[in-house]
């Protein structure tokens, strides 16, 4: 059985709801694009998820997202369709599960990916071809989750022109679930992201920080620089690149990811700081997810916009080049269609370079 993937990059957190009583910010209030494609100890989870796949005998992975996946590098075994819009990321994803069967895949396994999952893919393929039905989705303790397997061929026909995600009811008895007990973190919630990353440093998961483990507990990664006069507390993760100023201290469950800056004097604790953020000197940095101008406090469940870069800033440098990939154009209409939705991707366009030059440190 030849099995392939179709990955859809899920920006909208899923209806579950939190398990506390005080929720703190959603996905979109502390992270400045996809979650998935963040580096979180080193290596985004999108190429997490991948590796994950391909070591499970996937031989061909579609990934569908935004923007955010402009600057990863063409791959053979990899292809990437950029949509803007969420809606158009599943009508890609309808037109590329039928690609999929004209080349052969008899299964394609379609994730929408917003939570982090690591399941026993083996298992859910045996259990899918044991009930004899063209639809499986998975869930675990906590409800379904955006992963289904599916026979691309019901697809392209019984099932062409469905509307995805897919949906109970929608076709009788479909989907059949299947229950699934390995790690997942929906990654809702600011703190859902501080838990993956304590989960890594405890073996809670499959994640492990990349870098060499220079002393028990501390991983440092390619051409990251510490002042002599800073104190490092295991565990944490130094990104590539990270810069840690003099007598500054990081400590206790702390990772800063590529490129990210720590100031003199600055004390950063069991906090998260992602790629590219510069913090200024001086400043305690305590329970939070910091990234670029968002800080987000998790002790008082706020996120903060500050735009005085003295404090903190993004420091993501501007490209206007960048890889080519696919763009997903939508199936013509009669009407103004294609123009409307030509117009609206240049007006996308131009507000995204807007708020580079309104926001750029």
């Amino acid at each position: 059985m030849r099995v392939s993937a179709v990955l859809v990059i899920n920006d909208r957190p899923s209806s579950t709801e939190s398990g506390g009583n005080y929720p703190s910010p959603k996905r979109g209030e502390f992270s400045r694009g996809s979650l998935s494609c963040v580096e979180i100890l080193g290596q985004s989870l999108l190429d997490r998820t991948v590796a994950r796949l391909r070591n499970a005998g996937v031989q061909t992975i579609s990934i569908i997202g935004g923007s955010d996946l402009s600057s990863r590098r063409p791959n053979r075994d990899v292809e990437i369709t950029i949509a803007t819009k969420l809606f158009e990321r599943w009508s890609a994803a309808q037109q590329t599960v039928r690609a999929h069967r004209t080349r052969g895949f008899d299964t394609v396994l379609m994730v929408g990916l917003g939570a982090y999952m690591e399941v026993n893919l083996a298992d859910a393929l045996k259990f899918h071809r044991a009930q004899r039905k063209p639809l499986t989705q998975l869930e675990d303790k906590q409800g379904l989750l955006d992963f289904w397997v599916v026979d691309s061929n019901w697809f392209s026909t019984a099932a062409n022109g469905c509307s995805l995600p897919f949906r109970y009811g929608e076709f009788p008895g479909l989907p059949v679930t299947c229950s699934v007990n390995g790690y997942v973190n929906r990654l809702e919630e600011a703190r859902d992201l501080r838990r993956l990353v304590l989960d890594a440093f405890l073996s809670r998961c499959e994640i492990t920080p990349r870098g060499r483990e220079v002393r028990p507990g501390i991983w440092i990664d390619e051409a990251a620089r510490v002042h002599k006069s800073a104190r490092l507390v295991a565990p944490l993760y130094l990104g590539r690149s990270a810069k840690v100023g003099p007598s500054a201290v990081v400590t206790r469950f702390s990772n800063l990811e590529r490129r990210s800056q720590v100031g003199a004097g600055t004390v950063v604790d069991a906090a998260t700081i992602l790629p590219h953020t510069m913090l200024g000197s001086g400043l305690d940095v305590s329970h939070a997810v910091v990234d670029g101008n968002r800080f987000v406090d998790l002790e008082r469940n706020i996120a903060l916009q500050i735009d005085d870069p003295t404090l903190i800033r993004d420091t993501t440098p501007w490209s206007w080049l960048a890889p080519a990939h696919r763009q997903y154009a939508p199936q013509p209409n009669p009407g103004t269609d294609a123009f409307e939705f030509g117009y609206s991707q240049y007006l996308s366009r131009a507000a995204g370079r807007l708020s580079e030059v309104l926001f750029k440190g």
